[in-house]
């Protein structure tokens, strides 16, 4: 009897996320947290919730990054671009090829954490140098806890997530944006 083939990578997933963005030239990190939801492919949706709050929303045709009003007299501001390249939603992707080596990463595992390093193809297409995954127990995505990002101009970011839940059922307007009332709208 043949083994059926899992991929590592959900179809969807839903999460709570903490993001920590170094920036190279201030050496200062940047912190947001909130929750994110990914479908495959292509699609993600990451709204935060704290002091500053953002939405995020990425499909294969449009990006939307909405920033809401601060003050009642001062309207939000929302950038929408066509789709191009997400590092962060083309990560998620290519982790649909699993934790083995392949085209666009080479992949060392160690103990608690797998260390995928991008291949020229995979930098050229996802502007990531490497990427560290930590892991809770099994090496399942539903038990990735961390994931440590260094970008192609060495930018450091790293994605603590919490409360994983995968192949959930999501709503196909969740990967669109609709500005809301005392917005300005740049493209």
């Amino acid at each position: 009897m043949a083994k059926t083939k899992t991929s590592f990578l959900p179809k969807t997933f839903q999460a709570q996320f903490i993001k920590e963005e170094k920036s190279v030239l201030s050496g200062k990190t940047l912190k947001s947290q909130g929750n994110i939801t990914y479908q495959y492919p292509g699609r993600i949706r990451m709204e935060s919730t704290g002091n500053e709050k953002t939405i995020f929303v990425s499909n294969p045709f449009e990006t939307y990054f909405y920033t809401p009003p601060v003050f009642d007299d001062v309207p939000g501001e929302l950038t929408v671009n066509k789709t191009k390249s997400v590092p962060i939603s083309k990560f998620f992707d290519s982790l649909e090829k699993g934790l083995k080596t392949n085209a666009i990463y080479e992949v060392k595992e160690k103990e608690g954490s797998v260390l995928l390093a991008f291949t020229k193809e995979g930098l050229n297409q996802m502007k990531i140098k490497s990427a560290n995954l930590h892991f809770d127990g099994k090496k399942l995505f539903s038990h990735l806890k961390k994931v440590e990002i260094t970008l192609d101009n060495d930018k450091k970011m790293t994605i603590n997530l919490n409360h994983i839940k995968v192949n959930t059922e999501v709503s196909k307007n969740t990967f669109e944006f609709k500005a809301p009332e005392n917005t300005r709208i740049s493209r």
